[in-house]
């Protein structure tokens, strides 16, 4: 007999994030799966409901799963506080709006993919990974064909490249010990995330039944 919290209005978390993008729309008939197998086996579903100390009293579950996601705190760079500084999740969604010149700083899976979507909506987009390559985080054959796509499209690659500092009109980037300015209207930050473990420090302590962490509360990923 399961239930299941949901503090938002709809169900899918980052999963309706995740179908944004170009080329992961069909990300969505998963979504939906899973929504006709939830009402199929009989699975309550409360939404707009977030799970607490007092719903555990209430409610009296003898197993707890906490499957709360990941946070993307926002990284120690200089700036991060300014206006035309946005989230990878704003920019995919619409929240805020994106300049003409966009700087994003990640060059990891979810950075590229921000970077397609911004590049067919007209931008011009530069990615900046302070590693040596960018996309390390998918398999080689994937990688291989989403770098085909950006090399392709136009969007610039900027690695070994660490961002340094955020200004009103672009980012100061540190390369081989040298130092370089790129100007921009809208900077994006898609420098990765950590599990989202808040839930489990206020549980902490207080819950006598077995509790298990599942999906990217466990270990984040897309």
């Amino acid at each position: 007999k399961v239930t299941l919290y949901e503090k938002d209005n709809r169900l899918g978390g980052l999963l309706n994030i995740a179908t944004i993008p170009p080329y992961k729309e069909e990300l969505g008939n998963f979504l939906g799966y899973l929504t006709r197998q939830m009402k199929k086996h009989g699975v309550k579903v409360r939404l707009g409901e977030e799970f607490t100390e007092a719903t555990l009293k209430r409610d009296k579950p003898e197993v707890v799963v906490l499957a709360t996601g990941r946070t993307t705190p926002d990284p120690d760079i200089p700036g991060i506080e300014k206006d035309n500084v946005v989230s990878f999740t704003d920019a995919l969604n619409g929240a805020k709006e994106i300049g003409y010149r966009v700087l994003i700083i990640g060059g990891g899976k979810i950075g590229c993919e921000v970077a397609e979507f911004l590049n067919k909506k007209g931008k011009q987009v530069t990615v900046f990974e302070k590693l040596p390559k960018v996309i390390r985080d998918i398999g080689p054959t994937t990688r291989f064909s989403v770098m085909m796509r950006l090399k392709a499209s136009g969007i610039k690659l900027e690695t070994n490249a660490r961002v340094v500092r955020i200004a009103e009109n672009g980012v100061e980037v540190e390369r081989n010990g040298a130092r370089e300015f790129f100007k921009g209207d809208t900077v994006v930050l898609a420098t990765g995330s950590k599990s989202n473990d808040k839930l489990a420090k206020q549980l902490e302590g207080k819950i006598s039944v077995p509790l298990y962490h599942v999906g990217d509360c466990s270990e984040p990923n897309w």
